[in-house]
């Protein structure tokens, strides 16, 4: 896995699997591939461009024409296998969860995606009681957001599902977190994404939206101006990291200057500075996980970072379907 000693080799890395993962998906959106690179980076692993394209295979051979798998989430997906040892076993897994997941949830993107994320992080047999949990806090944001909360949000409730706070912690947490970031900031769905992480970190509302909203200041101070829309969710999982803010923002902006000087992402045709911020963010949220840590790995602060991780994958299928949409 990477630490804060080997920055230029993440960032290296990243922009390495990023290129494979669009050779063998060359006619995806150009949104899904840094997500999907990242989840080479943030298994510790380098793309493997012949196995890429055969996990492509396995599930091009699987999954139904119709299958949401196969829609804006299949890079992402195909990525997920080939992290896996064992590909076929692993889709095998994934294909029993989305079954599951169907029982609960309306079929979408987002479900094919979280049937990919449980299955990295539980049984099969686990997966029905989280996916009874999930909808359960699912219906209690609809309950109080009946307009704002929509698909996406399954992620996000199933996310909450792991956390040990009982479900009317997490909620109550979440709305009094929505309520004081919605002060700050005004795009209501990602607002509501981010009380959604800031609900499964330690701490009191009040102390991590100020944290949160801090770090923002501080990055506008800094010259850099972190997005308030779709990267809203993936600053909430950096205010819980624990570490100093000063020093995950100056880990941020180093690896957002150097992505600056990348192809894709310089240039009047390159990814915007926000969308940059936000996949700087990400990368660096991968220097602070440690999945061979099992109390790190169960911790609230880790359980927030995979939470904006796929925030961030949620964000590109959601940008890719307004493109599709703007297309057609």
């Amino acid at each position: 896995m990477y630490n804060k000693d080997n920055i230029d080799q993440l960032t290296m890395d990243f922009i390495n699997n990023r290129d494979i993962v669009k050779n063998v998906f060359s006619f995806d959106y150009s949104y899904i591939y840094p997500v999907a690179a990242n989840v080479f980076c943030n298994a510790g692993v380098a793309a493997d461009e012949a196995k890429l394209r055969e996990c492509k295979k396995i599930i091009k051979k699987n999954a139904g024409f119709a299958s949401y798998i196969k829609s804006y989430a299949f890079a992402v997906i195909a990525s997920k296998l080939c992290v896996s040892p064992d590909p076929e076993a692993q889709f095998r897994k994934i294909m029993d969860i989305y079954s599951i997941l169907k029982k609960h949830f309306s079929r979408s993107s987002y479900i094919a995606l979280l049937s990919a994320l449980l299955a990295e992080r539980s049984s099969v047999e686990a997966a029905e009681n989280i996916a009874q949990r999930g909808k359960k806090l699912y219906n209690m944001m609809k309950k109080d957001h009946p307009f704002l909360t929509s698909s996406e949000d399954s992620v996000m409730a199933c996310f909450m599902a792991l956390s040990d706070k009982d479900d009317n912690a997490l909620i109550c947490d979440a709305e009094e977190c929505y309520k004081l970031l919605h002060k700050f900031f005004f795009s209501t769905n990602m607002v509501q994404a981010s009380s959604h992480v800031l609900a499964v970190s330690d701490g009191a509302p009040e102390d991590k939206v100020r944290k949160m909203t801090g770090m923002f200041n501080a990055f506008k101070a800094k010259g850099r101006k972190f997005g308030s829309n779709y990267e809203l969710p993936v600053l909430a999982a950096l205010s819980a990291i624990n570490d100093e803010p000063e020093s995950v923002i100056d880990t941020v902006i180093s690896i957002d200057n150097f992505l600056a000087s990348q192809k894709g992402y310089k240039g009047v045709l390159g990814i915007d500075k926000k969308t940059r911020l936000m996949h700087s963010a990400i990368l660096t949220a991968d220097l602070y996980q440690d999945p061979d840590n099992a109390e790190a790995a169960a911790s609230a602060s880790t359980i927030a970072l995979i939470a904006a991780q796929e925030a961030a994958i949620c964000a590109a299928i959601a940008a890719s379907a307004a493109a599709a949409d703007s297309s057609n």
